[in-house]
């Protein structure tokens, strides 16, 4: 079992003592006794062991419960019947002294710009920590769980990394915007775990890779055989025109079965990959809001960033364009927006740089 397990226990054991279930820790495992309905829902017995670890299921008689359960699929019924935000509170922070200028340039790389007239306001900002549950799947599986945190009010993603223990954040009382309503940044959250889930999906797709080419060598080297034994018969063949064409069919019917299994290995090592929301937590925090102005040949724009005292750094701002964030940033003619470099790149017809978050596609005309 992967180290997601505990994950996997903790979400278990709340959800269950959520929806008026009895839960007892029992080693890895968890001991629930649930009422009728609840068990009915979830396919358990009215005294039910739970396991999440496959060994351990099988040693206790116990139901195990992992990402491919359908136990655990049941148990997104319940999630949907709860809401979609958790207002917490964190604990106590103090904003320190700093030097905004300096702050910003240590945050942030400007390509072809400059930062000028940096000055720092305090301000209460609400976070957003979305919990996301990943897989992917090709001949083998991976996946788990990843947070990642938004500040909507400043396009920016704080790390948090010292701040995720749950037992740090107490429940709290919702906090509506003027609308009624707790706008979502999804866009930016997608984004965001995008970004922070490219280094696992590049590790798993390059040990696919390996593997993929391992096969094909082989399936290369095996039909290459077979075919050259086919090629030598053929040379000795010539004056019989029957023995010609039976070999002549059989190399056919080797390309084409050596094209089938080229597919079929494809098939096998294509990777699909499947992202779904979790849970949302809200968390009002204090912050230093600084506001800088950005600069590029003539324009000029103000541009607000947020320094928080978890990370005690300059949050990474979001690209205009796309919304990933971004350290090292390249700003565009027209509106100064901040860009990642594929969202500042020439045109693939016409060689022209433009912004895209100005324009969704190239500004000139293109004929045909």
């Amino acid at each position: 079992m992967t180290d997601t397990a505990s994950p996997i226990r903790e979400f278990t054991r709340d959800l269950l003592v959520r929806a008026g279930a009895l839960v007892a820790p029992s080693g890895s495992g968890l001991d629930v006794i649930a009422d009728a309905a609840l068990s009915a829902r979830l396919g358990l017995t009215e005294f039910q062991p739970l396991a999440f670890d496959r060994d351990e299921g099988t040693a206790r008689d116990a139901l195990l419960v992992d990402y491919d359960s359908p136990v655990f699929d049941r148990m997104g019924g319940l999630v949907d019947a709860l809401g979609r935000v958790t207002f917490v509170r964190g604990p106590a922070v103090a904003l320190k002294s700093i030097e905004p200028l300096a702050e910003l340039t240590r945050a942030l790389t400007l390509q072809n710009g400059v930062l000028r007239g940096a000055h720092i306001t305090s301000a209460d900002v609400v976070y957003f920590r979305f919990t996301f549950e990943y897989g992917l799947l090709a001949d083998e599986r991976a996946g788990g769980l990843t947070d990642v945190w938004v500040n909507p009010a400043t396009r920016s993603v704080p790390r948090m990394v010292s701040w995720n223990d749950p037992d740090d954040l107490d429940e709290a009382a919702p906090q509506l915007t003027s609308e009624g309503a707790l706008g979502l940044p999804w866009a930016l959250a997608g984004a965001a775990v995008t970004a922070a889930l490219a280094p696992p999906v590049r590790a798993f797709v390059d040990g696919l890779r390996r593997r993929r080419d391992r096969d094909v060598r082989r399936l290369s080297e095996y039909y290459l055989e077979i075919d050259h034994a086919i090629r030598r018969k053929l040379e000795g063949a010539r004056p019989n025109a029957d023995v010609w064409r039976r070999e002549i069919d059989r190399l056919d019917a080797t390309a084409r079965s050596y094209r089938a299994r080229l597919v079929d290995v494809g098939d096998r090592y294509g990777v699909r990959v499947h992202l779904r929301p979790v849970a949302v937590l809200a968390c009002g925090l204090p912050t230093w809001r600084v506001k800088a102005r950005l600069m590029r040949r003539n324009t000029t724009t103000e541009v607000a960033f947020s320094w928080n005292p978890v990370d005690g750094r300059i949050e990474s701002r979001c690209c205009d364009g796309c919304n990933t964030p971004v350290s090292a940033a390249w700003l565009c003619d027209e509106k100064v927006h901040i860009l990642c470099e594929s969202c500042l790149s020439p045109c693939a017809q016409c060689g022209k740089v433009f912004c895209r978050a100005c324009h969704q596609r190239c500004p000139r005309r293109h004929e045909p």
